[in-house]
């Protein structure tokens, strides 16, 4: 090797997302080692940590649209409610089979991403307060659709048929569905931000009017995004009710603050053109190992969101500064 590939290749091993990541998972590492001392042993358990993945899917799954939506300087506020929305259309188009009401389900969500993407780019709306409008909208429709807008004190869930219900809760090898297709979808956003439009989604938040100037079509790119992180919380969705076997209009309500705060701490830059999918997966497990520590600790849980809310602070200010 040449001492000029050499140091290229160190300079590369320097960028700001390798060390932001080295930097969060030496965090995370230190997490899982308090959380083992503290549980004796027992939260290292193969049973223990399966379960955590399992908790964590869905959030997972919607934090990683929320990354690609990161990435080009955007923030989605909408996935909860679009979550909320597929697993309600989930069960009302049951009737028509698992595969159908999954599509229609997944259509619906990718339509509500789709205009968002819209609204933002030729309506040139701040992502901010188009995703929260549509939040309220949305919430608004599963409420109505659900029947359950005036029931207070209940999940105002429409149960899932059985079969469909009990379909779900096997697994491959010991491994449960949730997780698997949790696996499948890591790879192909990670391949997703390996190609072309991958790239261009980088640029289009890295520098948004170099990318014009440069022939990419950004308004495309944001538009594919939105809809991508959509269709996304709508899996979140149908995997929420192939879980608990009911449609829930009021799920997800904390999740678009806690798929922006682990994408945050993973290392993503708010500012956009920085992320990565180890960095949120990460940045997931880190949210959770902390909640475990904190249970173990016995922290009351109205205490807890203060220690949470710091971490996420400190990762935002870690990862507000760019490398140039």
């Amino acid at each position: 090797m040449s001492r000029t590939s050499f140091w290229q290749k160190f300079r590369e091993l320097l960028s700001f997302e390798n060390i932001s990541l080295f930097r969060v998972t030496l965090i995370f590492l230190l997490m899982i080692f308090i959380a083992a001392v503290l549980s004796n042993g027992v939260f290292l358990q193969l049973e223990n940590l399966l379960n955590i993945v399992k908790q964590n899917t869905i959030l997972i799954i919607v934090s990683l649209g929320q990354l690609l939506v990161i990435i080009i300087a955007g923030i989605d506020l909408s996935v909860g409610s679009v979550l909320a929305l597929s697993s309600v259309n989930f069960v009302i188009f049951q009737d028509f089979g698992l595969v159908p009401a999954i599509c229609l389900s997944l259509l619906i969500s990718l339509a509500i991403g789709f205009i968002n993407g819209l609204l933002v780019t030729y309506g040139r709306l701040p992502a901010f307060v188009v995703t929260l409008a549509s939040s309220l909208v949305v919430t608004s429709v599963a409420m109505v659709v659900s029947k359950g807008g005036t029931i207070k004190h209940s999940l105002s869930g429409i149960k899932l048929d059985d079969k469909i219900s009990e379909f779900f809760k096997g697994s491959i090898f010991g491994v449960p569905y949730p997780v698997i297709i949790f696996i499948f979808i890591l790879l192909i956003i990670e391949f997703f931000l390996r190609t072309r439009i991958g790239h261009f989604t980088y640029a289009v938040g890295g520098n948004e009017k170099a990318a014009i100037i440069s022939g990419i079509p950004v308004n495309k790119v944001k538009i594919i995004i939105f809809m991508v992180a959509s269709t996304l919380a709508g899996i979140g969705g149908v995997i929420f009710v192939l879980r608990v076997g009911l449609g829930n209009p009021q799920t997800g309500g904390n999740i678009p603050l806690d798929s922006i705060a682990a994408v945050s701490i993973g290392g993503a830059s708010l500012a956009g053109g920085i992320g990565t999918v180890p960095g949120t997966i990460i940045g997931v497990f880190t949210l959770s190992t902390l909640s475990n520590i904190l249970n173990i600790l016995n922290v009351s849980p109205s205490l807890q969101y203060t220690f949470k809310g710091i971490v996420i602070l400190m990762a935002v200010y870690l990862n507000s500064f760019k490398k140039e």
